[in-house]
């Protein structure tokens, strides 16, 4: 419920983004992650009270990577929905569950069955195939922005997974903080207009923090890769949407190379559930 509620919330950044246009994806991410900063930090003073410096020097040095590598994600992501169609952009994203169980066999030894290698190989396919498509389109930065994203996003719910005992609310702090500080410098929030503004307040301040709290928090009760295996739900939200308020009608690569993806991703899921290795401890 929580992985399936994240990645819905998650499928509105798309629309805000296309609002906050045409704001570069620096300064729509540096907007957002201010907006982020003060709701995050009130609620984790709420959480811990006197007890909140304490927690952040406990884990000071994983917040500090897991929150660069949220920033790195996240800003990406923003940027390839400004360079490419949105329905690009998701359906790259329905990579998500492959590369988490690509990252966490790589990092905490859950397995990963021959199933699943497979579901890896067609995914590799679909993700081509889109990015072809754009070749001629011009849309091929954005693409591979979108795949360099979703790259830092598996890898960071592995490293939730290995860490059950970090603090949710922090590392979304830490994704917040980081944000404005990687995107500062080429941000240009005095050349936003109302709507912008508006668009980026909804992204920051409520859905993108409640989101990412909510997957964050999915993998403490299940692997990264089964985690991630709700992806879809952002590629068909986030594709309707853009259909819905933009009239972005995918091309036709992107409808099949989105189709190989998903179709790729069900049959990785359909096998064998992944093991966790036994008596993880938070604390290597």
């Amino acid at each position: 419920l929580m992985a399936g509620t994240g990645m819905f919330l998650v499928s509105s950044d798309s629309l805000f983004i296309r609002i906050a246009q045409p704001s570069s994806g620096w300064t729509i991410a540096f907007m957002a992650g201010v907006w982020s900063v003060p709701v995050v930090a009130i609620a984790a003073w709420r959480t811990y009270g006197n007890q909140l410096f304490h927690e952040i020097r406990k884990h000071l040095k994983i917040l500090c990577f897991t929150g660069l590598l949220a920033s790195f994600s996240t800003t990406a992501f923003t940027i390839s929905v400004t360079l490419t169609d949105v329905s690009n952009v998701v359906a790259i994203l329905a990579a998500a569950p492959i590369l988490a169980a690509f990252f966490a066999r790589l990092t905490i030894s859950e397995h990963t069955s021959r199933r699943t290698w497979k579901s890896i190989a067609g995914t590799a396919v679909g993700v081509l195939v889109i990015v072809g498509g754009s070749m001629s389109g011009g849309g091929i930065g954005g693409d591979l922005l979108a795949l360099a994203g979703i790259s830092g996003y598996a890898f960071n719910l592995t490293i939730w997974r290995r860490y059950p005992d970090l603090p949710r609310i922090l590392v979304v702090l830490a994704a917040a903080i980081f944000i404005v500080i990687v995107t500062s410098i080429p941000a240009a929030p005095s050349k936003m207009d109302s709507d912008a503004f508006l668009a980026t307040l909804a992204m920051g301040a409520s859905f993108g923090p409640l989101a990412r709290f909510l997957l964050a928090s999915s993998t403490r009760y299940a692997p990264a890769a089964e985690v991630s295996l709700f992806t879809p739900i952002e590629t068909v939200c986030a594709s309707i949407w853009a259909w819905l308020f933009f009239s972005e009608i995918p091309t036709d690569a992107t409808i099949i190379g989105a189709v190989v993806i998903v179709g790729a991703v069900t049959y990785g899921i359909t096998g064998p559930a992944s093991e966790v290795v036994p008596e993880l401890d938070p604390h290597p």
